[in-house]
Formats: C-alpha cells, structure tokens, sequence
C-alpha cells in the first residue's frame, strides 16, 4: 500500500513520540541511577557513624550493627538479609571506588553495573602497602568506561579479564580461593516452584549441565528438554544412594518438610491447596504424595479465619513449641522469612523480668533477631517488642519507632 503525504505526516508525529519516549525513559534511568548513589553514600554514613557509636567494644559493635540493619530493613521494607548486603556494598563503594561511584552519581552507570564492578574486582589485597588503592584504581581505569557503554553481564565479562591481568597472583590460585565461597541456597519464586542454587566452582557447574543434557537427549517422550534436565536433576539428588543402598535405607532417607493440608483435603474430599510452611501453596496432588509418605501427623485446630488455635500433641512443652512454630512459620521480626526449624522460641517480655511461659507471650525469632532484644544490648542499640492479641507483635526500634508484625492465616478464603 503506498504511503500517503497524510501517512507521512502520522508517521513523522509517531517518530517523534517514539524518540521522546526514550529519551525520557533514558533520563528517567539516569535520575534512578543518581538517586541509587545517593542512597549509597546515606548508607555508608549511617555505617560510619555506627563506628563512633560503638568504639573499640567489638562484641557490643556486632550487636549494634544488627540493630542498626534491622532498623533500616523494617523502615524500608527490605528483607534483613538484602539490607545486610546493600550495607556492605555502600560501605565498599563509598570508601574504596571512587570513579564506580562517581559515575553512578552521574547517571553514567545503573546500580547493576556498580555491584557487577565491585563482585568482579581484585580481591585480597588490602594488606598491600597502600591497602590495594592503587589496584583498584587501575582496575577501575579500565572497567568504568567500559560499563559506561555497555550491559552488566558484558562489564563483568570485561571485569573478570581484566582482574586477571591485573592480580599479582595465579588463576589457579584465584580460584582456590573463590571455592570457599560455595553453598547451596533456596529462592521460593512462584506458583509451587523454587530455584535450588549451588555456587560451586564454574567447571563443575557446566559439567553438571552438561551430563543432565546428554542424559535428557537420550530420554524419548513429550516433555521438554528443560523439563528432562529438571527432572533429573531432581531424580539424581534425592536418590544418590540407590546405587549402594537397599530399599529399607533409602526409606530412611527423607528431606524434612513441614505441611499443611485440610483433612478433608487429604481425604480426597476436595482439592484445595495445600501449604509449604514459609514458602507457600502446593498443589494438593503433591501434599497428599508427601503425606503418604510421612512417618507422623500433628493435627491443628483452627478458627473461622483460618488461624491456628492448638496443637493435639501428648507432652505439653512440645505443644506449645509445636503451636508456636504452625503459628508462626517464620522468624516474627518485621520481613524475615528464616524458618522456624532455624528459630528460637522467646519469651516477648523477659521471664527474669516476671514473663510469663505463655502462648501469649511467645514468639519464634531467628538467631539474628533474637539477641538485639537482650537486657544487656545497649540502650542505643536495643529493640523491645510486646505481643499483643492473636499473635500481633509490635517491635520498637532503638529510635523509638514502632512496626508491626502479624501472624499469616494459614488458609486464605476469597
């Protein structure tokens, strides 16, 4: 069909639009990036200040830094552990790259490409006469205006490169000590499904995939080759030991779990969700599979909203550990997610200080959020928390502030 002058003519205005539109999400990038570094450096001042705070008193500093992420991680949302990184980064930044900042100030550069610069630069050589200055900013020389005009996964590309020339040690010995950083980690994401990361040394990594593709392309049927390789993966780990094992040992080796299904649920009655306590639903098929499998049952008593109320157990303390940790399902500090299987059960109001050992006066704190309650925290640094009815509890911050954490229903009727 040809163009006519008044096809033109839209045509030119929707160019134009179109150019505007980009720009401005250009500049509106640069302006986050500003504001990025601007948060930076209030974290790493807050972090400084916390030194004149605490002084040489290396235990009370420990604590006191606790606090003090605690406190940030509950005013703004953040999840403790992502406020302990975004601490440690600011604090590096600010004191140890200057250009990195200094271009993320400038909008030159997006908060990814300054972390992507920092995780990638020379490690180890802080007991250098000048504490590593003049390596950095020899590495930063090179690497910043590299990111200035390119994606972070290229700029870490280039940073790993270039940390190689410059590292006054061997790769092999780089990477030995890079091993020590390995671990295996769980990220819930959505709908039932969760990321099992493993940080292992990248020549097994792609040798793990490897295998799994090569043993997926020999499987015959209508799923996918992601969904093969999954399945294996899976297959694999939980049944390592069927090669040396017999069926009564493999039985014996059982990943602990905790969840929650309705009776009538379990029944085949109806097919509502079932719960992985702190992660989420779980489709019921797959609850009644693990139930099928397990070697015992507590059985909970809940209230028209769908609120644990008691536990059947036998022994009383475990009753109440047992009514705690259903209710609860995670450390109770505003937005921590550690599990209660990693929690410790707490007396709200201090049983020295006349407490009683009551459900009403009990949470589940994690080992991080436990101690920055205790009497013998400094005033300057301790928290205080009280609960109030059906497992409500107020926390109030060394700056006086309150936030508010509520007991999740197990059971959500829409």
């Amino acid at each position: 069909m040809p163009i006519t002058a008044e096809h033109r003519t839209d045509l030119g205005v929707d160019t134009d639009r179109r150019a505007v539109l980009l720009d401005e999400w250009v500049d509106v990038g640069a302006e986050i990036a500003r504001l990025e570094a601007r948060r930076m450096r209030l974290l790493a001042e807050r972090d400084e200040l916390l030194a004149y705070e605490t002084g040489p008193k290396i235990i009370h500093s420990s604590m006191a830094q606790r606090s003090m992420v605690s406190e940030f991680a509950a005013a703004g949302h953040v999840a403790p552990g992502v406020m302990t990184n975004q601490f440690a980064v600011a604090a590096v930044l600010v004191r140890d790259f200057p250009a990195t900042l200094e271009a993320l100030a400038e909008g030159r550069i997006s908060r990814r490409h300054a972390e992507v610069i920092l995780e990638e630069a020379p490690k180890g050589e802080h007991d250098a006469a000048d504490g590593g200055a003049t390596l950095r900013a020899a590495y930063e020389h090179d690497v910043v205006p590299y990111a200035c005009n390119t994606t972070a996964p290229r700029t870490r590309a280039h940073a790993r490169s270039v940390t190689a020339a410059l590292r006054p040690v061997t790769q092999e010995q780089a990477h030995r000590e890079a091993r020590d950083e390995r671990e295996v980690s769980v990220r819930p994401t959505c709908d039932g499904i969760a990321q099992l990361i493993g940080v292992i040394p990248e020549v097994l990594a792609y040798a793990i995939f490897d295998r799994l593709t090569a043993m997926a392309a020999a499987m015959d049927d209508d799923r996918t080759m992601d969904q093969r390789r999954a399945d294996l993966f899976c297959d694999l780990l939980l049944t390592a030991m069927a090669s040396t094992a017999t069926g009564t040992e493999m039985d014996a080796f059982r990943p602990n779990v905790q969840v929650t299904i309705a009776a009538s649920t379990l029944a085949g009655r109806d097919d509502a969700m079932a719960e992985l306590d702190g992660v989420g639903p779980i489709h019921p098929d797959l609850a009644r599979s693990i139930a099928g499998r397990a070697l015992s049952f507590s059985r909970l008593f809940l209230d028209p909203d769908g609120m644990v109320t008691n536990v059947d157990t036998y022994v009383p303390s475990s009753r109440m550990k047992r009514y705690l940790r259903a209710r609860d399902q995670h450390c109770r500090f505003p937005g921590c997610r550690a599990k209660t299987s990693r929690c410790q059960i707490d007396h709200n109001h201090d049983r020295a200080r006349g407490g009683a050992t009551s459900l009403c006066n009990l949470a589940c704190f994690c080992t991080s959020h436990h101690p920055v309650k205790h009497p013998d925290v400094d005033a300057r640094h301790r928290w205080t928390v009280r609960q109030q009815s059906e497992g409500t509890l107020v926390w109030t911050s060394p700056l006086g502030r309150e936030y508010i954490d509520t007991p999740e229903p197990r059971v959500m009727f829409v």
